[in-house]
């Protein structure tokens, strides 16, 4: 078998959460058969893993973000001399099978008339939900203020869904809730494609993204002490909000408990307000880590108060993995099915997450005993052994 999968960014190395999936998505497909990735940003990958070659869309070298060039909120209205390459590099390549990473590049669907292949769209979030979300957390000023172009944007974003959802062969999603919340925009219903084919989704989870942190010691003496680490791409919205509701209302609680404390913040390109919020409530702001396990191995603590977003959050994956206590809220874990008390410590706003935090630390024994029901859990259900065996199924129930 011969896959073609189309990503954003280079996923090699793996860096950032959708490098994350992708790269693990193209290790599990490379069971399979030959894997050709191409991606629109980025330099070729220096190095790659067995029966995966990489490649770049040359055309689009040098031209920045998408996002900041495209007229829609969240497809990559790719340009003629893009598609050109794109469209001619999947005719000599004849792939079996297309994997297309995201909404952003489901322009790309259009070509699998011509070209041939079945085609799969792996959703990492469902960016309806992700551009209401947006939308939501404005000031009621801001929502007002250009509640037109807020309609025009949502109501794009929706059709953008359905309309991947309609043309792929196959859709992948992060979890159970994702797939719920895509079949809620009406793709199954009454945008059903010509023929009233049903719409195939399938869960993928997730992967860890490094499963060298199974190896990190659980131990009480990592719980007694008020050590955090907060890690996360510090340009996506859903992170930077989390990150002031570390520093304005978590941080001064932990310092009104008396203990020793400590906060690291961990992520790429931050924005001001991140580094601002940082600076001004004494959180350690590490830009572009090189190695974060050893960050994850020096915490016991990993806050997720978030608020908005959607798909499974690999962070959780990572700080479970690691061995860390994750303080979510129900938002933040969302889609992973945990069970609160158990695998993470659950708490409604960021106040009752850190008060929970300290109570935590004075019983340490507790803190290893969820500590270590978190990563059996993670380990159990998004190793890569696990998608490997979840993707080669899905791949297997593709009509012909």
């Amino acid at each position: 078998m011969k896959i073609l999968q189309f990503t954003v960014d280079c996923p090699f190395p793996p860096v950032s959460g959708g490098e994350i999936r992708n790269a693990a998505n193209a290790r599990a497909l490379a069971t399979l058969g030959e894997v050709l990735t191409v991606s629109f940003t980025g330099a070729p990958a220096p190095a790659t893993p067995p029966n995966i070659r990489h490649r770049i869309i040359e055309a689009a070298r040098g031209r920045g973000p998408w996002h900041r060039r495209s007229p829609h909120p969240t497809v990559h209205v790719v340009p003629a001399d893009e598609l050109t390459e794109a469209a001619s590099i999947w005719k000599a390549f004849a792939p079996d099978l297309v994997v297309i990473e995201d909404i952003a590049l489901s322009q790309l669907l259009t070509l699998a008339h011509e070209h041939g292949g079945q085609t799969v769209i792996d959703l990492h979030n469902v960016d309806s939900r992700t551009v209401a979300d947006r939308i939501g957390s404005l000031s009621l000023w801001q929502r007002w203020g250009r509640i037109r172009q807020h309609r025009r944007k949502m109501a794009q974003a929706r059709e953008a869904d359905i309309l991947a959802a309609s043309t792929a062969d196959q859709v992948w999603v992060c979890s159970e809730a994702d797939r719920a919340t895509l079949l809620a925009l009406g793709p199954a219903g009454s945008n059903k494609p010509p023929g009233n084919k049903m719409i195939d989704i399938k869960v993928i989870a997730n992967p860890i993204p490094d499963e060298t942190v199974l190896s990190l010691p659980i131990s009480t003496r990592r719980y007694e002490e008020l050590r955090l680490c907060f890690i996360g791409h510090l340009g996506y919205f859903p992170n930077i909000d989390a990150v002031k509701q570390i520093g304005r209302e978590m941080a001064p609680r932990l310092a009104a408990s008396g203990q020793p404390w400590s906060i690291i913040v961990a992520g790429r390109n931050p924005r001001d307000i991140v580094r601002h919020v940082c600076a001004t409530h004494g959180l350690h702001l590490i830009e572009n880590p090189p190695h974060v396990p050893d960050l994850l191995g020096r915490a016991g603590y990993a806050p997720m108060p978030l608020r908005f977003g959607g798909g499974t959050r690999i962070k959780v994956l990572e700080a479970m993995a690691a061995g860390l206590v994750v303080c979510a809220t129900e938002k933040a874990v969302e889609g992973l099915g945990l069970e609160a008390g158990t695998h993470f410590l659950s708490g409604r706003h960021t106040g009752e997450l850190a008060a929970k935090i300290t109570a935590l630390a004075a019983e340490p024994q507790r803190g290893a005993a969820m500590a270590d029901a978190g990563r059996a859990f993670v380990r159990d259900r998004h190793s890569l052994a696990a998608i490997e065996q979840t993707i080669q199924q899905a791949v297997k129930g593709l009509p012909g």
